[in-house]
């Protein structure tokens, strides 16, 4: 049996139980609500029904009707934080490649760099070296002038 079957069955497994276990009870409490009033209304329509049983019934819809966007108000913010989590597996795996590419092109950068940094920083390092000497010399004769100008004779 191939890798890619087995990968793909737990998928294939979640979405069946999504579609199965939270939309189609969602959807099916739907229909009900918009096809049980339009049966009532074609029930008073016919005379099949009387207006006080359709009244009553009614009420009920009405509280159902009432809590309907109560629930969907609470059930928003966890579908909006599936859409979200599902938004960043999917942005991920777009941009997984150009972040490898972003890394493989800095670590050929860094490695550039070691190798070739030593060789620019020689002349530099020379260069303050040599300005270290000249500070030190210039430091030894701005002593010895500050020593020659002292008048030693009440010591």
């Amino acid at each position: 049996m191939s890798t890619t079957t087995d990968a793909r069955t737990p998928i294939h497994k979640h979405r069946r139980d999504v579609r199965w276990k939270i939309v189609a009870p969602v959807v099916a409490a739907g229909a009900a609500l918009v096809i049980g009033p339009l049966l009532l209304i074609a029930g008073v329509a016919t005379d099949a029904l009387v207006f006080e049983q359709v009244s009553v019934i009614m009420g009920i819809l009405g509280t159902a009707f009432v809590l309907l966007p109560l629930v969907l108000l609470c059930v928003l913010p966890y579908v909006l934080a599936a859409a979200l989590a599902i938004g960043a597996g999917q942005l991920y795996a777009r941009a997984r490649a150009p972040i490898r590419a972003a890394r493989r092109f800095t670590e050929r950068v860094a490695a550039r760099a070691h190798r070739t940094l030593p060789r620019l920083a020689r002349p530099l390092i020379g260069f303050n070296a040599r300005l270290a000497r000249w500070e030190y010399t210039l430091l030894g004769w701005q002593r010895s002038a500050l020593e020659a100008g002292k008048d030693k004779s009440h010591e």
